[in-house]
């Protein structure tokens, strides 16, 4: 039987790897082995979260390695790959990932609070990001799945003032968009709750094992 690999699973901004447990707990029903490696998103520099991650990434086990990622995650795994890819590299499948930055997060900087709350995530996650960041991250040349939001928790009257189309409170549909992407899907889900959705589950189940999400029709 061909072993299905390693998933590492990469949790969002000022989030814990525990946060991402409904996931891990399909991936290890579905036959695959999980890493959930934590790292600190508010208090580290982007370069030293990638390289505080790479002893994880060197310990996966024998076969191929892919990864599972929430929000900020995303970035980390695209800097992570480009800095050391795995020498077995698998698929990658992001939720909500904000590659083009989230309008929150250059909200709070022109209020002058967008530092003390992100840290030094505030740059990796603005809609003006430094190409500095840009370049660490690379272009995606490895089989990748999104799945993007369309319902915004907490207040969604508010964050419809800050962000036009379709968005989950936190990262717009557009924003999750990413050239060379080999598969996008939208559900009823929204940032945070994601995770926890059977659906989203079955979809990341799907694309690792085939390289593409179920269509129903």
């Amino acid at each position: 039987m061909t072993n299905p690999g390693t998933v590492i699973l990469l949790h969002g901004f000022f989030m814990r790897p525990i946060t991402m447990l409904p996931v891990e707990r399909a991936l290890r029903k579905a036959g695959f082995d999980t890493v959930a490696p934590p790292y600190r998103s508010r208090a580290h520099a982007f370069e030293q979260i990638v390289e505080d991650l790479l002893p994880a990434l060197r310990g996966a086990g024998k076969g191929p390695v892919h990864f599972v990622t929430h929000s900020m995650g995303g970035l980390v795994a695209r800097a992570l790959i480009a800095r050391a890819r795995p020498a077995e590299m698998g698929k990658v499948v992001m939720l909500g990932p904000p590659h083009h930055g989230s309008e929150w997060v250059d909200l709070l900087a022109a209020a002058r609070i967008g530092g003390a709350f992100f840290g030094p995530a505030e740059e990796v996650l603005s809609l003006r990001r430094p190409e500095r960041v840009e370049t660490l991250m690379g272009e995606p040349d490895y089989p990748l799945g999104i799945i993007a939001g369309d319902r915004p928790y907490g207040l969604p009257f508010i964050s419809q003032r800050i962000m036009s189309g379709p968005h989950d409170g936190a990262v717009s549909v557009a924003s999750t968009h990413l050239e060379g992407e080999d598969d996008h899907v939208v559900l009823p889900v929204s940032h945070s709750g994601m995770m926890w959705n059977r659906a989203v589950q079955g979809q990341i189940v799907h694309f690792l094992r085939h390289g593409k999400f179920a269509r129903t029709s």
